[in-house]
């Protein structure tokens, strides 16, 4: 299969080709996006990571003492960013597929796609191929963009990705990104309550910038209620369900495949 020209896919592979290095910092976010699953919990379980982009996330999973795993995702450029990164984990196959096409019946111990389900058409798809690949008693763990904590952003910044950011070169995007980050810079260093400014303060400019981007450049960007992101799952067979209001403008949906009959 060649790589998407147009579409999600191809605008995160033009972002994990120009950011692709792995940072101490992307471990604190992988905690929080996973909470309440534990970065622990992956030790001796084999996991898939749907949407893996440059391999971040799986890195700290494999870290953490993982058995084995399959990452995927659909842009030749961000596959090669992953697979440099990963390379550290012979156990870890990553593999250049979508995951409409993750045909995997009863797998892996976990399935987990942070930050892409919520850029896909068909969302409920990919939730529906997450829960097939897991085995019976298997965690799912998905984390997606949440409506509640984001009304001044949906009301201020998307219109500007839906109508601009979206819709231009990415290149150009990123010029604006960085013109952003200057300003967002200085909004973090005005006094906050929240912890999650307090901790975006710690970050460096290129990462910040990288955050920008990140909501920029997306075709499509869905921000749930917390009824709507329950809803993914409703009907799938999924028990222990467990959801967070992840830094106060996310969610992180943990459930567990129910038993064979």
């Amino acid at each position: 299969m060649e790589t998407p020209k147009t579409g999600t896919q191809h605008e995160f592979g033009y972002e994990w080709e120009r950011y692709p290095e792995i940072l101490p910092h992307h471990r604190e976010q992988f905690r929080r996006w996973i909470a309440p699953f534990r970065e622990e919990d992956f030790a001796g379980k084999r996991f898939v990571d749907a949407g893996c982009g440059m391999g971040r996330n799986s890195f700290w999973a494999l870290s953490a003492g993982a058995s084995g795993a399959l990452a995927i995702d659909f842009d030749e450029r961000t596959i090669a960013s992953a697979r440099t990164n990963l390379a550290p984990f012979p156990h870890c196959e990553v593999r250049y597929q979508s995951v409409y096409e993750l045909d995997e019946p009863e797998q892996f111990d976990i399935a987990f796609s942070i930050g892409v389900i919520h850029h896909l058409a068909e969302p409920r798809k990919a939730v529906e191929n997450l829960v097939k690949a897991l085995k019976p008693g298997g965690k799912l763990v998905l984390w997606v963009y949440g409506k509640e904590g984001n009304e001044l952003y949906l009301r201020v910044i998307d219109p500007l990705r839906k109508h601009l950011t979206s819709r231009i070169p990415p290149g150009a995007t990123r010029w604006l990104s960085k013109a952003m980050t200057v300003a967002l810079k200085g909004y973090l260093a005005l006094p906050h309550e929240r912890e999650y400014e307090r901790l975006l303060r710690q970050i460096g400019f290129r990462q910040l910038e990288l955050i920008v981007l990140d909501q920029l450049i997306p075709s499509i960007a869905f921000y749930w209620t917390k009824d709507e992101t329950l809803a993914l799952i409703e009907g799938l067979g999924m028990t222990d369900v467990e959801i967070a209001h992840t830094n106060g403008m996310s969610w992180t949906l943990v459930a567990t495949k129910g038993e064979a009959r």
